[in-house]
Parts: structure tokens; C-alpha cells; sequence
């Protein structure tokens, strides 16, 4: 580019607005890149997505009308070999024990409540689950059941081949991503993408932005077009931008000034995408088959040494993230304490805090009768 002479290559499925407009947020003068500067790669793009298309996707009946959780269960439970990714980890949870009731049998539950080691022996089980279910079909035999609940995390980098996704309205760029865990390795002649409205919103800030976005483009395009079609992004892209994106100002403290300084520790202070202040880290006490670790060494050694690097490493597969408010009301309740080497940590306290299929439970333990106790 003009300041530091590089080129940038972008590839991504949901090309993002990238043209010069009058502005993407005119409170902050952001501009995108000259036309002329701008070069595809490709020579065709829309007949390779044609070429290439893998899934039908299916736009709810009514974009403003939200659903229930049990009907949307029951849907859900219409088809064996399926995923459905929504858009908080409460909704995952609620969603996951609703289809527990009755179709327990090849269920799973993934979401950030449960920590890096536990989502990890997760997906190898749905892979193998799906593997096992591919083959016995391809015999003629009956294969048992795959259905996963999912939050968002399941849409970048994970290598799951669904036949059947259901995705919780959000964002198109989101929507596209879910998409693309459905018919992945093009083993169908379409897979099938079920779009529909929550009874929840979406988390604040982006998130939700995003979802509102992507109503306002599908109330405007006739009910023929491709709800994912690429020529739809530029669009939903340009209102997206159009919003304040940069509240700390980091685009600005990037600028090349005067004397050709960059303001680049300003800017990496000022980034986070989850606001430290609104985070705690809980380091719990998750067991499997496949882990080795003794995390109760681990932890006790963190607690009579105080940390290590490599302990830290090790550690890090065993923690989870919650709110500030939810790690406040644990401690009150004793079902976290703090690491005293570590203030800023906090270790699970009580056994039934960590759930083997839902992880964390972050209303508190269940049967603690100080959960009871306001």
C-alpha cells in the first residue's frame, strides 16, 4: 500500500466491502481503497460460486417473527445427521436439553462454556460419530443418529460435514460460514441450510448489527435469488460499515503522522475483542478418556508455586471465559475461588460446576442451596 509498499491478498468466502465509498463511518473519515488499486483474482467470481454451490439455503418464512425453542427442536429432530448453530451459549444449552429429553442418543452440545481440551475430545467424537454413520449407510446398515448444537464457534476452521444445518438468524457473512459445514466435501447433490428466527436477539454490538443487516438485504431481494448469492455482500457490507466501528479510535492511531510514526502500542492497547474488564478466566477441573493430564496436580502446583510458562501452557486448555457478573456471583455462592498467586484467575471449587456435556454452568452449580440464597 502507499505507506509501507506492500500488497494485501484477502481470501475469504464473504468478500468484505472494499471499494472506495464517501465513507464507511463518517464519524470516523474511514475510506476504502481506490477502485483502480483493487484486483480479483479470479476472472469470474459468480460463475465459480455457481460452479461450486453446494447447498440450498432456505430464508425463514417471516424475518420478523420469532420461533420458539421447542418448535425449533422439533425440526431439528426431524433429521439424524444435523447441525444446528445458534447465536448465545445459554441458547446452546437450553436448545441442547430440550433435544436431550427425547433424543439423547448421538447429541452434542459445543460451546465456549466448555473449555479448549473438553471442545477438542468433542469433535474428534463427531467426526468419528459421522464417519461411523457414513460408512454404515454407504453398507446398507442402520447408522446411529449425529445431531450437534453449536454456538458460532463452529463456523471457522472446523472440518464438519453436515447434510442438514440449521443457523439461528444472524449476520450473512455468519450464514455463509454455517453454509459452508453443509454438504463440505460435496457428497450430495445439495445440502440444506434452514435460516430461522430465534425467540432470543443476538448479543449486542456486532452480532447484532450484523443480523439486522442481513434482514434489511433479504427483505429487499425477490424470493428466486440465493440468500448467500456473492453479489449480495458488497451491499451488506456497505451498511455494515456504515455503522461506528472504531469507538477507540485505533484506525487513526494507525495513520502514518507527520514524522512517519505509528502509533502501534496505542493501538494494540486499545484492542480487544472482548473487554478485559467484562471477562474472567476460570481454570476447571474437566475429565476424559482421552486426557492425561491430572488437572488437580496442575492446579495445586499453580496454586503452592505460583505460575510457570510452561504450566500456564498447560493450563490454558483447562480454562473457560465468563462474564464478570457470572464469576462475581460464583465466588459469592463459593463455587469459584480465586488462584492467590494469581488474582486475575479463579479455579472451579465445587465438582458439579463443570458439566461433561454442557461445560461451566455459569448460573451455579446445581443442588448447591446457596444457589437458592438471595
Amino acid at each position: 500500500m502507499r505507506d509501507y509498499d506492500v500488497s494485501l491478498v484477502l481470501c475469504t468466502a464473504t468478500q468484505p466491502a472494499l471499494t472506495r465509498q464517501d465513507s464507511f463511518d463518517a464519524g470516523k473519515r474511514l475510506r476504502g481503497f481506490d477502485e483502480s488499486k483493487v484486483t480479483e483474482i479470479i476472472d469470474d467470481v459468480p460463475a465459480i460460486y455457481s460452479a461450486l454451490k453446494r447447498v440450498k439455503v432456505h430464508r425463514p418464512a417471516n424475518l420478523d417473527t420469532p420461533r420458539e425453542w421447542v418448535d425449533i427442536k422439533a425440526d431439528i429432530a426431524q433429521h439424524e445427521a444435523v447441525l444446528a448453530i445458534v447465536n448465545r451459549r445459554k441458547d446452546a444449552a437450553d436448545l441442547y436439553r430440550l433435544l436431550h429429553t427425547e433424543h439423547a442418543k448421538g447429541l452434542f452440545h459445543l460451546s465456549a462454556l466448555m473449555c479448549a481440551q473438553h471442545r477438542s475430545d468433542t469433535f474428534r467424537r463427531i467426526k468419528a460419530g459421522l464417519d461411523e454413520r457414513r460408512s454404515l449407510l454407504e453398507h446398507g446398515a442402520t447408522a446411529p443418529p449425529v445431531r450437534v448444537v453449536s454456538t458460532q464457534l463452529v463456523e471457522a476452521g472446523v472440518d464438519l460435514d453436515f447434510p442438514v444445518v440449521f443457523r439461528a438468524m444472524a449476520g450473512l457473512d455468519s450464514i455463509a460460514q454455517a453454509a459452508g459445514r453443509c454438504n463440505r466435501e460435496g457428497r450430495l447433490a445439495c445440502g440444506e441450510v434452514h435460516v430461522f428466527v430465534p425467540p432470543t436477539q443476538p448479543p449486542p454490538g456486532l452480532l447484532r448489527q450484523a443480523a439486522t443487516e442481513c434482514r434489511v438485504i433479504w427483505k429487499q431481494i425477490a424470493p428466486d435469488v440465493d440468500p448467500i448469492d456473492v453479489k449480495l455482500y458488497p451491499r451488506y457490507f456497505h451498511r455494515l460499515f456504515a455503522r461506528d466501528l472504531d469507538a477507540k479510535d485505533i484506525c487513526e492511531a494507525l495513520r502514518v503522522g507527520r514524522d512517519g510514526d505509528v502509533r502501534f502500542r496505542d493501538a494494540a492497547d486499545a484492542f480487544h475483542l472482548i473487554d478485559d474488564k467484562d471477562g474472567a478466566t476460570v481454570i476447571v477441573r474437566y475429565r476424559s478418556d482421552e486426557t492425561k493430564e491430572d488437572i488437580g496436580a496442575l492446579i495445586g502446583k499453580l496454586e503452592a508455586e505460583g505460575p510457570r510458562r510452561w504450566l500456564m501452557r498447560k493450563l490454558q486448555r483447562y480454562t473457560v471465559t465468563i462474564y464478570r457478573h457470572d464469576a462475581d456471583r460464583l465466588l459469592r455462592l463459593g463455587d469459584i475461588r480465586c488462584v492467590e498467586r494469581c488474582p486475575s484467575l479463579y479455579v472451579q471449587a465445587i465438582g458439579t460446576l463443570y458439566d461433561p456435556r454442557l461445560g461451566l454452568l455459569a448460573d451455579g452449580a446445581p443442588g448447591d442451596p446457596a444457589a437458592y440464597v438471595s
